[in-house]
């Protein structure tokens, strides 16, 4: 783990940043995951559901950014779309 991190479940948030694009639909399904988990756990405390709520904001962030880069990539799936 990243000294820089205070929680375990950052890593993975740390993963889907750094990903590959072949890599990253799967690396932000297991940040997602692990936020999730944490989330549900009664023993975060109000710094850490600060930083898991920030967490989820970054992937939904990050998402967006690759369908939009996806999108313009990809000219033939804006035409579908405006059809």
């Amino acid at each position: 783990m990243n000294d820089g991190l205070r929680y375990p479940w950052q890593q993975t948030l740390l993963d889907a940043f750094t990903a590959s694009p072949a890599d990253l639909p799967a690396k932000i399904s297991i940040a997602e995951r692990a936020i999730g988990a944490r989330l549900k756990d009664n023993a975060a405390d109000p710094a850490e559901m600060t930083a898991l709520r920030d967490a989820l904001t970054a992937l939904r962030v990050l998402i967006a950014e690759t369908t939009l880069q996806t999108k313009r990539a990809n000219p033939r799936d804006q035409k579908k779309d405006i059809a």
